[in-house]
């Protein structure tokens, strides 16, 4: 693909526009908005027939839906690839945040059939090897030659995030689980959960300790699949970063955020659960008259 610093007009375009040049690639994606739109839809319609339903639910399930617009069909998603820190920020939102606001929104009888689904028996897939194979691959994505293989490749790009999505869903299920009698198994989930994704958060600190190349393979496979000129990089950000700086600080605001949404997940879980024990409580006395 041949690039050109001379717009649909024949102007040329000025430095710090990049903007501006990246036209069409920096839109809202309107095909990804009627999809989450159509989700909504059916959301709204089975929580109607499911008494059960908590008030807070609906709005992580949406939280979710928006938090997942904004950062996949929204002009973020390109601009997330600008520095490590913007991606490691939008990657852990991805895979640490949303998936247990969708979790925690759903209805316990749906995640329960979830859990006990054939599909999932098919796979012999437990939460913990998901995990498992989730951290292996959340790392290799990392390493640099596969990141720019799969940047060179969109289709086995988008195939790999679609994994690591699925992944993150299944791994998320043993703590935002309701049931009180397994708290001691969660923290015991959540510690695991925090070793195996080290090694990823890791990398960045170190390579951007010791590696003396100051550059970034994500931001270079950005210039080069939206050809973007080099002049006008400085722009895409209102604020530029040494590199190996910007990946110490990537893979600790990674740590950071899968530590926040474990804390978070424990206290909307455990909030669930309040409320179905203050229910039970205002219903035994009225079992009891009964009996």
């Amino acid at each position: 693909m041949l690039c050109h610093t001379i717009n649909k007009y024949g102007e040329i375009v000025e430095r710090g526009k990049a903007m501006d040049f990246l036209g069409g690639m920096v839109t809202w994606n309107m095909p990804l908005l009627m999809v989450l739109a159509c989700i909504s839809v059916i959301y709204c319609f089975f929580i109607k027939k499911d008494l059960k339903i908590k008030p807070i639910q609906p709005w992580l399930f949406f939280m979710c839906i928006g938090l997942f617009y904004l950062l996949m069909g929204s002009p973020l998603y390109v601009i997330s690839h600008a520095s490590f820190s913007t991606h490691m920020i939008q990657m852990s939102i991805l895979y640490f945040v949303i998936p247990p606001l969708f979790l925690l929104g759903i209805p316990a009888g749906v995640i329960q059939k979830i859990k006990t689904s054939n599909i999932l028996k098919m796979l012999s897939f437990s939460p913990f090897i998901a995990l498992i194979i989730f951290s292996i691959l959340f790392f290799l994505y990392h390493l640099p030659p596969v990141l720019s293989f799969l940047f060179s490749q969109p289709a086995i790009h988008a195939g790999f995030n679609f994994i690591l999505l699925v992944l993150s869903f299944l791994m998320w299920l043993p703590v935002t689980a309701s049931d009180t009698g397994s708290e001691d198994k969660k923290k015991r989930y959540s510690w695991w959960s925090g070793i195996l994704l080290m090694p990823a958060c890791l990398l960045f600190i170190v390579n951007g300790l010791i590696s003396e190349v100051n550059a970034s393979p994500l931001l270079n496979q950005l210039i080069l699949e939206l050809c973007i000129p080099a002049g006008q990089v400085d722009s895409l950000l209102p604020f530029q970063m040494n590199t190996k700086i910007d990946q110490v600080l990537g893979g600790l605001l990674m740590l950071g955020l899968h530590k926040v949404s474990l804390m978070m997940t424990f206290r909307l879980s455990s909030l669930k659960t309040n409320e179905e024990n203050v229910k039970f409580e205002i219903i035994k006395p009225s079992l009891r008259r009964m009996e």
